[in-house]
């Protein structure tokens, strides 16, 4: 390895280290010496502390106006309000500031200063800004907070669920799903998926990351039928690499079967090891903000996708909250709404195609009261 790293050393970058905020106090000592020079001690805390008094006031409205952004998402983020409070504000860096404000005013609250000219040269403004800024960064109020990174990453696409959603697609679904409905035919089990609008895969995604083995685990009305054959494709130096999918059989109220493609998706296992590795530095709260995102991206990628169209459905569900609520066939019993949702969607048309039908792209009516022969618009 250290032979590795010497070869590649221009190539493998580092981690970060502390190289910036060394240069800061480096900046602060520097411009605090010059303005001790040049103004007596009392005068420069107090300008201190008027500067950053007025950088924090400023800091806080901009965090404020981010807190606002952030309410819209408690629901679905944060579950309550202090932590999005604490999403927006950097706690840990106000509250050193506080107390460095606090230390400032009573050091300088006894000491008068009448007929004093306050310096206002431009280096000397420029130190005390420099100054300021430096103790910014050194104390952390100049890091983003944790909504700024979230942001961040959800806009460029740097969350660990945008990777393994794209990675589940190519890797995975883009391979299995065109095929999927021809292995159904050429296979002979069409007198058990005797619905042609359930012939698709159901995926199944756990916001607790929770990924189960054995279904029948998870809910005793749901047993393992067989498996479609398998389909072997070359893949990454892999010789007939496999690939193959599980047959379910659901049981309703009355124990009636119901049978469907299902299974869950296996990158959300990889998130709920990651929150179990201390090393991953992955807590529960980001593994379930991980897992809806990962839900979200899939959903996009899925939907653009003409390979996939009418091949899959997703079924995703708030497991740790659901168990607390629902007995135990919870999650038979919303398998089956989708499977009759599936039916009604495919016997009945949505109601954006009725609305494409009567758009007045398609048919001109006349507003008049009398009654006219309908006119097309190419006509």
């Amino acid at each position: 390895m250290v032979v590795l790293s010497q070869m590649f050393a221009d190539d493998i970058p580092l981690p970060r280290g502390n190289a910036a905020k060394c240069s800061a106090i480096f900046v602060m000592l520097a411009s605090f010496s010059y303005m001790l020079i040049s103004t007596e001690v009392n005068i420069v805390a107090q300008q201190i502390m008027l500067q950053l008094f007025i950088s924090l006031l400023a800091g806080g409205v901009l965090k404020l106006c981010e807190l606002l952004e952030e309410c819209r998402h408690i629901p679905s983020r944060y579950k309550n309000g202090w932590k999005a409070f604490n999403a927006s504000f950097n706690l840990k860096g106000y509250s050193c500031g506080i107390v460095t404000s606090v230390l400032f005013y009573c050091i300088v609250q006894d000491r008068k200063i009448d007929n004093i000219h306050f310096p206002s040269s431009l280096a000397w403004n420029v130190s005390n800004y420099c100054f300021c800024c430096a103790f910014l960064k050194v104390f952390g109020f100049l890091d983003p907070t944790p909504a700024e990174i979230s942001e961040i990453c959800e806009e460029s696409k740097f969350n660990v669920a945008h990777g393994l959603a794209w990675s589940y697609y190519i890797g995975y679904l883009k391979l299995i799903l065109p095929d999927l409905e021809e292995r159904i035919k050429r296979h002979n089990v069409r007198n058990v998926l005797d619905c042609k609008e359930n012939w698709k895969l159901y995926i199944l995604i756990p916001f607790s990351c929770k990924v189960y083995g054995k279904l029948e685990k998870m809910d005793s009305k749901i047993e393992f039928y067989q498996n479609l054959p398998e389909i072997c494709i070359d893949r990454a130096g892999i010789k007939a690499r496999s690939y193959k999918n599980s047959i379910y059989t659901i049981y309703d109220q009355n124990n009636r079967p119901h049978h469907c493609v299902l299974e869950y998706a296996t990158p959300l296992g990889s998130l709920f090891e990651m929150s179990n590795d201390a090393s991953a530095a992955f807590s529960k709260e980001k593994r379930l903000e991980q897992a809806k995102l990962f839900y979200v991206t899939l959903v996009n990628i899925l939907n653009n996708s003409q390979e996939c169209a009418g091949y899959f459905r997703l079924i995703p569900y708030d497991d740790d909250l659901e168990e607390r609520q629902m007995d135990s066939h919870f999650l038979s019993t919303m398998i089956l709404k989708h499977l009759a949702q599936e039916r009604i969607e495919y016997s009945v048309p949505e109601q954006t195609t009725w609305n494409e039908i009567l758009s007045e792209d398609q048919l001109m009516i006349s507003k008049s009261d009398d009654p006219l022969p309908l006119k097309s618009i190419n006509h």
